[in-house]
Order: structure tokens, then sequence, then C-alpha cells
């Protein structure tokens, strides 16, 4: 095994962004999507009841507004989500997955998930996930 760069913490979490980039831009890629479309339709996908506003959608994938209304363009005119008034708030705009898109964004997500079992990970897979989420915490309550 080789020895692994004196980069420190930082490093190791830009090493393994990248490497999770990869495999995210590969599923999603043979699928048809970028990975900020396969996030985009995952984040509907988990909004309350399938539902999400584009400015929710921007604030959790750190996306400006601007950038998110082009990847609602595609995705809509590709036919995987759909634009609609709010029924509570008819100057908002509600989004929402077609049937197309909530099967492709599930499909894509068995495929992540089936990559992620046949990892040989060093530790038990809770003990993994607890550790990245203590890292995402602390780096998220530790911002310059």
């Amino acid at each position: 095994m080789a020895t692994p760069p004196d980069d420190g913490l930082l490093g190791g979490i830009v090493r393994l962004n990248l490497a999770v980039t990869r495999v995210l831009e590969g599923i999603a890629g043979a699928h048809g999507l970028t990975m900020a479309d396969y996030l985009v339709l995952g984040v509907v996908r988990g909004a309350p009841d399938g539902r999400s506003a584009p400015t929710a959608i921007a604030d959790t994938l750190g996306r400006t507004t601007g950038g998110m209304t082009l990847t609602l363009d595609r995705l809509e005119q590709a036919g995987w989500l759909r634009r609609s008034p709010d029924p509570e708030d008819g100057r908002r705009v509600v989004i929402e997955l077609t049937d197309g898109g909530r099967d492709l964004a599930v499909a894509i997500n068995t495929e992540l998930h089936r990559w992620e079992a046949g990892l040989d990970l060093p530790h038990g897979r809770g003990e993994v996930v607890e550790l990245v989420d203590g890292l995402t915490e602390a780096i998220g309550l530790h911002r310059t």
C-alpha cells in the first residue's frame, strides 16, 4: 500500500470528494445525466410530498438560483420534472418529478447503493457513516 500524501485531513477529504464525484458522475452519466442533474432529482424526490421550491433546491445544493434555473430548464425539457404554480402562493413555483424522473432517480440511487455495498471498508459501514457525518457536522460548524 502506498504511503498517503502528507496533506492532512483536508487533503484526505479532497481526495475522497474527487473519488466520490467520479463514481457519481460515472453512474449518473450512464443514465444520461450529470451529477448535478441527479442531485436535483434526489433533492426533489426526498422533499416533503415530493415537491420543492427552486430556491430550496438551490440552497440545499449550494447553487445559485440562476444556475438552478438552467438545470431545472434542462430537466424539465427532458421530461424528468415539471414546474407548476404553488397552490398556496400563486407567486411561487413548485418543482415535482414526473413518473419518469422518479423512476430514473430511483434507478440511479439503487445502482449507487449496489456500488456502495461492494466497498471493502476497513471498519463497519455504520462506523464509517458515523465518522463521515461527524466530520461533515464539524466542518459545517467551523466555517471561515
